[in-house]
């Protein structure tokens, strides 16, 4: 992206400001002398870099091999056996956002970035925390302040979306007062809405609803209800996305760095490895679904040019399969591949959605069917399946029969209907908003992923990232501590964090 690299020498030398080297979080500077030097367009800039690391978890990667999207045929280059290590943390990036949070609060009045750094840090402890449980927070970061704490405690997963939830409300809070003073623009260095405040705020309380629903286990323990009721009855104070307009998008080009993965310079190199996953393909063709025809392209060895339509030559692997056995079958072309015109006809390819309309839509559909908040959860329900299918170019027709079908029409607020929101959640997310859908399955168990002989975690998929090993060096006690609290002592990938209880 033009914008990123633009800023990528500066963004170098500021960085050098805040961190000294690789280091562990909790000895991270936070000197606001430092802090001072690097304008906070620079700083938005590096922290939206991180937050669209794409090459982690966007499209066509391993993140989404995990979500089981799409399935590896050779294992030179992959696998997937669900032997997970560790997740990483995220403090340097934080350490970055309270940068620009003290450089910013001189701007103006009401300090648009101190609107968004309280969305960051949400969206960073959250990132955090899903992925590993207990994190250190209260006292992170504090390394070089008057508190001088090094080896940080580490807070309560309940402690954190407490957190969570209250920097969201003060970031909606502050970027109304925001706008009032400043408008929607005059953010530099925000290249995914180019300053528009009104698109944050919608994508701030979207988020929110994400959150919310993924507490859909605790209830009885957090305020979850309540809030998620307070934020759709109320338009005016907590706007929502309207559409697909409002998704917040990470666009792709012909540039150095800023390339769709599969494009056609890699055509050659991992077309024939890619293979759709069944886990997502076979939904597609339980449905008669037409994005199958927008995604895919038909087993080569069951197509019949006279019958190009034909479902039956849609085959996807199962990603538990042996991977042996799944190299000789793709070698004879009995597995669909990514669809060539749509992923490898151009270096820009399709635009990757981080937070969007279509879950937005899909959250609230859920809550009214789970009985949180009144509504009509079909229409929510119809409304993210037309949104997900316009990001895919589909006819308005083709929608319109495909909702009709008896398959589609929504089934009612019971187990049924829920199940169905989830699946087409789950479809929706394909090769999108990060690790969004296994985070769904965890909470969920919708849909079914599948295991087989190439899963090398007992069977199982697991429950947990380890914590990072510079923890266990640099700050041993705190780390343990953690572990005993939560899981027994034990590292355990299989676990079950506060969330999933």
């Amino acid at each position: 992206m033009k914008t990123i690299n633009n800023y990528k020498n500066v963004l170098i030398l500021a960085l050098i400001f805040l961190v000294s080297s690789c280091t562990n979080f909790d000895n991270l500077a936070n000197d606001p002398n430092r802090a001072t030097s690097v304008p906070p367009s620079i700083l938005l800039t590096e922290v939206l870099t991180v937050m669209n690391n794409v090459g982690d978890e966007g499209p066509w990667s391993e993140a989404q091999r995990d979500n089981q999207f799409w399935a590896i045929s050779f294992d030179y280059y992959g696998d997937q056996d669900y032997n997970w290590g560790s997740a990483p943390f995220r403090y340097t990036t934080m350490s970055n956002v309270i940068a620009m949070e003290k450089e910013a609060a001189n701007l103006d009045t009401k300090n648009k970035y101190g609107a968004l750094s309280k969305f960051f840090k949400a969206y960073f402890l959250d990132y955090m925390t899903k992925r590993m449980g207990d994190i250190p927070m209260s006292e992170a970061l504090k390394a070089n302040t008057p508190e001088k704490i090094t080896q940080p405690k580490y807070d309560s997963q309940k402690a954190v979306y407490v957190e969570i939830l209250s920097l969201l409300e003060a970031s909606n809070t502050q970027i109304t007062l925001a706008q009032k003073e400043v408008g929607t623009g005059n953010v530099e260095g925000d290249f995914l809405y180019k300053g528009d405040l009104s698109k944050w705020q919608k994508t701030i309380n979207a988020f929110r609803l994400r959150v919310l629903i993924g507490l859909s286990k605790k209830t009885t323990e957090i305020d979850v209800v309540n809030q998620f009721n307070l934020i759709v009855s109320n338009p005016t104070k907590y706007p929502l996305m309207t559409g697909t307009s409002d998704n917040m998008l990470r666009h792709f080009a012909d540039e150095n760095g800023n390339q769709y993965v599969l494009n056609p310079s890699n055509y050659g190199f991992n077309r024939n490895r890619n293979i759709l996953a069944g886990t997502y393909l076979d939904i597609l063709k339980q449905n008669n679904d037409p994005r199958i025809y927008k995604i895919a392209d038909p087993a080569q060895f069951y197509f019949n040019a006279a019958d190009p339509l034909n479902l039956n030559a849609y085959i996807a692997a199962n990603t538990g399969d042996d991977q042996g056995a799944m190299q000789v079958a793709s070698d004879q072309g009995k597995f669909s591949y990514p669809n060539e015109k749509r992923y490898y006809s151009t270096f820009s390819g399709e635009n990757y959605i981080l937070i969007g309309y279509p879950e937005q839509e899909f959250g609230i559909a859920e809550a009214i069917n789970r009985g949180w908040i009144t509504g009509d959860a079909a229409a929510n329900y119809n409304q993210g399946i037309r949104a997900s299918m316009e990001f895919y170019s589909v006819s308005t027709s083709d929608i319109n029969t495909f909702l009709a079908s008896s398959n589609m029409v929504y089934k009612g607020n019971n187990a049924l209907g829920l199940a169905q929101i989830l699946n087409q959640k789950y479809v929706a997310f394909f090769q999108n908003s990060e690790r969004e859908s296994y985070f769904n399955y965890r909470r969920t168990g919708i849909p079914a992923f599948n295991v087989g002989p190439a899963n090398n975690n007992g069977g199982k998929i697991p429950m947990r990232w380890k914590y990072p090993q510079s923890e266990f060096e640099t700050n041993k006690a705190n780390v343990n501590a953690a572990l005993t609290s939560q899981y027994g002592g034990s590292d355990d990938i299989n676990a079950k964090m506060w969330l999933l209880k």
